[in-house]
């Protein structure tokens, strides 16, 4: 009889696609759920998802971030991946052989379109003779052609001997402009005053 290869179909279907185990958890597309609701693929939620509890991470978890791809699908993003995409990405220069102390465009090749960089640190290995005015490295990223350059230098100073080989070390943070607010430049005219105050706060 049709009605009972319908209810056949039905309990093949349940059996294909949920299981419930003896502690009361459900799985969709497994058959050994681990937690209450497991569901081994995707799912489409129309409205909104809220989620009551969330356990703190312990010393030796591996933490994950849950991010909203350019389709409206959520994933996971691992960042104890070395290999993966991360929230953000620290990279390294050593630059070789520069003009003495001076580096004056170094092109990184990475698009500033997309992501934002930082220098956060720098260091030169070769003395100097800064004469009789203090000198302190400055070390900048800025943006040319749609890339990120660096320009880097120790203002009034020199290498002792000219004839060295120095070597840059410059430490950048990268991070995509998806996770940040990019809020443009702010012009302030100080009329030749020494201080001054922006016209409105940028966050409140």
């Amino acid at each position: 009889m049709n009605w009972i290869k319908n209810i056949s179909l039905y309990f093949f279907l349940a059996a294909s696609f949920v299981a419930e185990a003896q502690d009361g958890a459900v799985g969709i597309g497994t058959t050994s759920p681990r937690v209450k609701l497991e569901v081994a693929g995707g799912m489409l939620i129309q409205e909104s998802i809220e989620v009551i509890e969330i356990n703190a991470l312990q010393d030796d978890d591996t933490s994950t971030f849950l991010v909203q791809d350019a389709g409206n699908s959520v994933r996971t993003l691992d960042v104890s991946n070395p290999t993966g995409a991360a929230l953000g990405y620290i990279q390294v220069y050593e630059i070789y052989n520069p003009n003495e102390d001076w580096i004056l465009n170094f092109d990184t090749g990475v698009d500033s379109d997309n992501f934002v960089m930082n220098t956060i640190s720098s260091y030169y290995d070769r003395e100097l003779d800064i004469g009789t005015y203090a000198s302190i490295p400055y070390t900048s990223a800025y943006i040319e052609n749609g890339t990120w350059h660096i320009i880097s230098d120790y203002p009034s100073a020199n290498n002792v001997d000219a004839a060295e080989l120095g070597t840059w070390v410059i430490t950048t943070l990268i991070y995509s402009k998806d996770l940040s607010k990019q809020l443009g430049e702010v012009r302030i005219p100080l009329g030749g005053n020494t201080s001054g105050s922006a016209p409105s706060p940028i966050i409140n």
